[in-house]
């Protein structure tokens, strides 16, 4: 079973590759491509995403590139995965509960409710500055 897809495993390696080269010069895309194997038009379609979000800004010129937009500090890992996946529901009558009839009277919407509060606290009580801290050998993170 898969939770968190390939477009929010990849789109954190990215911002990790970020917060460790922070303080250099703003990293380009097809280098953090090559560090991290995520094929290069993949990344530009996260990049878009987490632009649009605030997570990141561009940086124009011959020496630009990607920087975060943000503290390491400041980015929790929630917000990342909201970023890249959209609605955080597992499933859709918890952020909806009109588009199932039973639920009003489902047990099962409370467990998959707890679930995505669970996964929602321990997401908010991490941050990018905590995963690249334990990050050893930034090539080959996560």
């Amino acid at each position: 079973m898969s939770v968190i897809s390939t477009r929010s495993r990849y789109g954190l390696r990215f911002l990790v590759d970020l917060a460790l080269h922070q303080g250099s010069e703003p990293a380009d895309l097809h280098s953090v491509a090559l560090r991290q194997e995520i094929p290069e038009s993949y990344l530009s379609k996260l990049v878009q995403a987490l632009l649009a979000a605030g997570v990141i800004r561009s940086i124009r010129g011959a020496k630009g590139g990607y920087v975060l937009a943000k503290r390491p500090e400041d980015i929790d890992l929630f917000t990342v995965v909201e970023v890249l996946e959209g609605s955080s529901a597992l499933v859709e009558c918890t952020g909806d509960p009109h588009v199932c009839c039973r639920s009003p009277s489902c047990g099962a919407r409370g467990v998959w409710a707890g679930l995505e509060g669970a996964i929602r606290d321990y997401l908010k009580g991490k941050t990018l500055a905590g995963v690249a801290a334990v990050s050893t050998q930034p090539e080959y993170f996560l």
